[in-house]
This record gives C-alpha cells, structure tokens and sequence, in this order.
C-alpha cells in the first residue's frame, strides 16, 4: 500500500465519526498550461473551497495512480477529504458527495463537458457522473446533473 492510499484510508476513518466535519479544502491536481483548470480553481474558490494547486507535468502516472482508464478522465483531479473528485464538477456534485459520504473512492465526469464549471458555453444535455470504486472496475453512475 502506498503513502497516499494509506493516507486515504486514515482521513477516512477519521471523517466516519459522528460529528466529524468534512474538510473543505481541495487540493487540485494539473498541468500548469491548462487555462480550463485554472478557471475551474477559481470556481471552486468562489464556492467556498479552499483551494491548494498542485502542478505536474503529466496526469497521466496519477490516473493510472488511481487505476481510472482515460475515458473516464478529464484535465485535472481534485482531492477533498477521503475523496477524489476528477474533472469539472459542478460544486453541488461534490457537497452531496461529502454529505452522503458513501463508501467510494470519489467521483468523475469524464471528458470536459461544454458548460461545465471552467469550460465555456451552454450545458447541452445531462452530465452523468460516475463512482470511482475499485481498480478498473466498470463506471456505475452516482448522479446525472
């Protein structure tokens, strides 16, 4: 087990217990060229999120860090408490999230949907969004927004 996952697993256990309050901070993990990720930062900043920015120079090693195929990825990850939030999440997303606290390992909505916080236009259709569970396991739906 590595440092993060074991780290994961400790904060979990912590936010399990009664009356713990789950953190707000977001640690957004990204490529420092990505312009999308930096306005969906500041999205989250104006939602009330802490926000702490980690750049690297590929997402790649951290999607097959967390055994999530590409098509199931976005241009960023977010970690926020035992959770990892990937792509632009809308905010009301990630508060039912830390809400129901299910026993997942997060969330993603693949792709970089057009309307989506950060990204530019209209919403044209639903966003389904997934439950990150095991490794390589199938996509189950969490929500659609």
């Amino acid at each position: 087990m590595n440092h993060h996952t074991l780290r994961r697993l400790a904060v979990t256990a912590v936010l399990m217990l009664p009356g713990a309050a789950l953190a707000t901070t977001a640690t957004v993990h990204k490529t420092p060229t990505c312009g999308c990720c930096d306005v969906y930062v500041e999205y989250l900043e104006d939602q009330g999120f802490d926000v702490e920015v980690v750049d690297h120079d590929t997402m790649n090693p951290i999607f097959r860090e967390l055994g999530i195929d590409r098509t199931m990825a976005s241009c960023h990850t977010v970690d926020i408490g035992p959770y990892t939030v990937i792509g632009h999440m809308p905010a009301e997303v990630i508060e039912q999230l830390l809400d129901e606290r299910p026993p997942i390992r997060g969330i993603t909505l693949p792709g970089m949907p057009v309307g989506s916080p950060g990204m530019p236009g209209e919403q044209q259709e639903p966003w389904t969004v997934y439950r990150i569970t095991a490794a390589d396991s199938e996509p189950q739906v969490y929500t659609q927004y």
